[in-house]
């Protein structure tokens, strides 16, 4: 039997099982400024002091490498297998579109059970909705 995480949904207060608390997780991290935690002070992703930029390269190879890194540091039931940067909206708020794989019990070191998950995360429009 496998042991999905349960836990709340930030916005209506009922419970998340398994996947929908990956997506909220992945979405918390990433939407965490380093240093907002008291006691996580290194929790979370910092993409505001890029967004700014013209998308070169090198920036988004920089912006890959922190995304990632965020990520397999604080979420232990998914590792990433491809990723991309997104307009996900017609205003041009940005985002990064996720593909890897979902391990329900990877929390427990258990990466034996897997299967194939996708996410669309949005970067541009974080931190209480500014950029």
């Amino acid at each position: 039997m496998i042991r999905y995480r349960t836990g709340i949904d930030a916005k209506t207060g009922k419970v998340l099982v398994g996947f929908a608390h990956l997506e909220q997780s992945v979405a918390k991290i990433v939407m965490t400024a380093p240093t907002e935690r008291v006691m996580l002070l290194d929790f979370g992703f910092e993409p505001a002091r890029r967004l700014g930029r013209n998308i070169s390269a090198a920036l988004a190879a920089t912006l890959y490498r922190d995304l990632i890194t965020a990520i397999h540091k604080w979420e232990p039931e998914y590792r990433i297998a491809r990723l991309q940067l997104a307009n996900l909206d017609r205003i041009g708020g940005m985002g990064v579109v996720l593909a890897g794989l979902y391990y329900p019990e990877g929390r427990f070191g258990n990466y034996d059970i897997s299967e194939e998950a996708n996410l669309n995360i949005p970067l541009a429009l974080t931190h209480r909705g500014v950029a």
